[in-house]
């Protein structure tokens, strides 16, 4: 009994140690003990990177431990490039989506666009050191963690379990799921998450390797970065 409870309970366990993660420093922060300012944004993105890279290690310590993956074979060049190619064609199919939607929708009403798509609970700070600390969070731990619950435990939880399209739907709907309301505020931005979750999910089965998707998730949220710097100034 107690070796059948134990992946799930680790599941469990490192789900909700993230979401206290996110969660608990958001709102110690946000009470403002220590009185301190302006710094306190950039304090709580401090504490959380250093916590968020904490959690990570012990996932990995604890990921190999219990499920001892294998990867199909060592990496190689045509890895790297089909792992390249998959981004360029997704953000690029992407592209043509949001296009083709925004000229039924809106017409040429780019600032609704814009608010449409890319409309975050996340403030755009002028803050130069904030901002790295955000970049650096979206791009690096982000992508760590989020792979490692969901392309890692999650998935090779079920794995032997449900047939590979029930596993990967389950995967996939909670990986969107958990980015209500942050990021997700409409149909067409779930259905953009479900799809890329997919696609992490297929990178990952190629050679069951967490390396490949965490670098496509980096690149993709690399994407974001950017958008956030350069969409306040061509359209607002």
């Amino acid at each position: 009994m107690g070796a059948r409870l134990k992946k799930p309970l680790w599941v469990l366990f490192f789900f909700v140690v993230n979401i206290v993660i996110y969660g608990g420093i958001e709102f110690v922060f946000k009470m403002n003990l220590w009185n301190l300012g302006r710094q306190v944004d950039m304090w709580e993105l401090i504490v959380t990177i250093i916590c968020v890279g904490i959690s990570v290690f012990c996932m990995y310590k604890v990921h190999t431990k219990l499920f001892k993956p294998t990867v199909k074979r060592k990496i190689q060049l045509m890895d790297l490039i089909f792992v390249f190619v998959t981004y360029i064609t997704l953000i690029f199919s992407s592209y043509l989506i949001y296009n083709l939607w925004s000229s039924i929708a809106y017409g040429t009403g780019r600032s609704k666009l814009v608010d449409f798509f890319f409309r975050a609970n996340l403030p755009l700070t002028t803050d130069k050191y904030i901002f790295a600390l955000e970049a650096l969070g979206l791009v690096c731990f982000a992508p760590l963690l989020e792979e490692f619950l969901f392309r890692g435990f999650l998935n090779n939880l079920l794995r032997g379990k449900v047939n590979t399209f029930v596993r990967m739907s389950i995967v996939s709907i909670l990986f969107a799921a958990v980015h209500f309301p942050t990021y997700i505020h409409n149909w067409i931005q779930f259905l953009a998450y479900l799809i890329g979750s997919i696609v992490l999910f297929l990178v990952y089965e190629r050679r069951r390797s967490l390396f490949d998707a965490i670098l496509l998730h980096s690149l993709i949220n690399g994407l974001l970065v950017i958008l956030f710097i350069e969409i306040p100034k061509r359209f607002f």
